[in-house]
């Protein structure tokens, strides 16, 4: 059981991970994407986003309910089919590559590396981003463990990718310019919400962005470009101290992430995370 990446399974510690490997064949007797659901990635796609879901939305649109944040034990009841199954019949090309259960077991229902899944409306993002969908009830209930194992998902994902641990804050209800002309700027985790005018706050709520806030990953509100601005910095640091040629655009791309890792940041990553 693990997580497949080009193909392979990677163990992910402290999840309870599973992949259509371990539950074979499409719709309601496994856990693969059905080809309408997916496509195959670019070999030239640059991954450097991971956008956050709830599977309701909640609060959003017509539906403005407080999303709830549960302690405790969850039900034991399994969605991860159900979520499947509707992207499968509702012929609207949706899905992700992972969906986080009530328990907080991870399914990884595509290849993060080689496919693209259709989770943010927008086919340059769609290519070069992860999809993360955390199941959320009628109740508009997540659970604390959820959260939990969203960002170890999100720390595992972020190394293995070289994806640097920075997200959009505040919300501003509305999407983001720079995303919307395609995000190729936009390095790190955003919610569906600043990729489309017409999500709301709930897709995915501010609770996960404060656990990644207390996980150590950087704010930065990207509407305002102060990413950019501190990665421009960091970028004329790195090139004065050992005298390589990163453009200094403000985007952490893969010049960047090598002299990072030249300059001991573990995995090419401003910010440290367990397991790194």
């Amino acid at each position: 059981m693990g997580i497949l990446i080009g193909g392979v399974s990677e163990e992910v510690e402290g999840l309870v991970t599973c992949s259509w490997i371990d539950s074979p064949g499409p719709g309601p007797t496994g856990l693969r994407l059905t080809t309408e659901d997916r496509e195959e990635r670019s070999a030239e796609s640059w991954v450097h986003a991971i956008v956050l879901h709830t599977t309701r939305g909640i609060p959003g649109g017509l539906d403005q309910r407080r999303q709830r944040i549960l302690s405790g034990v969850p039900p034991t009841a399994e969605h991860v089919r159900s979520v499947l199954d509707g992207w499968a019949s509702d012929h609207c090309c949706a899905s992700a590559h992972f969906v986080i259960d009530f328990d907080g077991s991870v399914a990884c229902v595509a290849d993060p590396l080689t496919e693209t899944t259709y989770h943010a409306g927008h086919r340059a993002i769609n290519h070069h981003s992860i999809g993360i969908e955390m199941y959320q009830g009628e109740s508009a209930e997540l659970y604390e463990v959820q959260l939990e194992s969203t960002v170890r998902l999100v720390d595992f994902l972020t190394r293995r990718f070289g994806i640097q641990r920075q997200f959009h804050w505040p919300y501003q209800n509305q999407a983001l310019a720079r995303i919307l002309d395609g995000g190729s700027s936009v390095v790190g985790v955003y919610g569906h919400r600043e990729a489309s005018d017409d999500r709301g706050e709930g897709d995915p709520g501010d609770a996960i962005f404060e656990a990644l806030r207390r996980a150590g990953y950087e704010r930065f509100n990207f509407a305002q470009g102060e990413d950019l601005a501190v990665w421009r910095a960091r970028q004329e640091e790195l090139n004065q101290r050992l005298g390589v040629g990163i453009t200094t655009d403000g985007v952490p791309g893969q010049q960047t992430v090598l002299a990072l890792r030249e300059a001991d940041r573990p995995h090419g990553l401003w910010v440290s995370r367990p397991g790194d």
